[in-house]
């Protein structure tokens, strides 16, 4: 049958690669806080950067960030799409009594031991459901917000740059010059809050995804055992 003989290998191997991805997705994310944390604290290298040179790192980031953001939306949607339309066609493939007495449960793959493709396609459509998306989607869009009051800040800073009269008193230039050292570092702490934030947004999502593909994996390789079982014990009975 191409459902369990074809389909079902090829979906077995989908979600194998997909737990690789995410177990490197995990490893890659650890890395990063620790990159992350390091720079931080060579973080007044920053603060020597032209106004104009700043403005322009924080515009690429803000890019970068709200493509990544549109990115995982549209991947979580298209891959839970997927998964749900297959867990629909498999639905269509049973067969059931057209009456349902009252006390009758709903088919259960485990209990009917049902081909293991049955047990990977439920799993999956409840797994990807329980993705702490909301969260890391969460984390993002108040990264944005910072970058876009910081963009604004910098905005206006460089407007009064360009068409403020210089202070007559070397006192308001040094008192100036202070504020702006004390809101520059202002601004890299929120970032770094918004950054150290969806770090670990990141890592916990990777860390669920992984666990959801393990899950999978060991329970469809209980369901292989168990359907393999029954089958030679009723191929058993039909030969005797």
């Amino acid at each position: 049958m191409i459902r369990d003989e074809e389909l079902f290998p090829q979906l077995l191997e989908l979600t194998q690669g997909l737990m690789r991805m995410w177990k490197a997705m995990l490893e890659c994310h650890h890395a990063q806080y620790i990159t992350m944390s390091l720079a931080y604290h060579s973080r007044s290298s920053m603060r020597s950067l032209e106004g104009d040179t700043r403005r322009e790192i924080t515009g690429e980031l803000l890019k970068e960030l709200e493509c990544f953001g549109l990115s995982l939306s549209n991947w979580i949607n298209s891959h839970t799409s997927y998964i749900e339309s297959l867990n629909g066609w498999l639905q269509n493939c049973i067969l059931e009594p057209r009456e349902r007495s009252k006390n009758r449960k709903p088919f259960s793959p485990r209990r009917a031991l049902a081909p293991p493709i049955f047990v990977l396609s439920r799993d999956w459509c409840a797994g990807i459901k329980a993705f702490p998306y909301q969260e890391l989607s969460h984390a993002v869009k108040y990264f944005v917000s910072n970058l876009h009051r910081t963009i604004d800040q910098q905005d206006k800073e460089l407007h009064e740059k360009y068409n403020s009269v210089v202070a007559s008193t070397s006192g308001e230039t040094k008192s100036k010059s202070n504020d702006e050292g004390e809101d520059d570092s202002s601004r890299l702490c929120y970032i770094h809050e918004s950054l150290t934030k969806l770090v670990h947004q990141l890592t916990k999502f990777s860390e669920a995804s992984l666990k959801v593909y393990e899950d999978i994996r060991q329970k469809v390789e209980a369901a292989q055992t168990a359907y393999h079982s029954c089958k030679s014990i009723r191929t058993g009975k039909i030969q005797s």
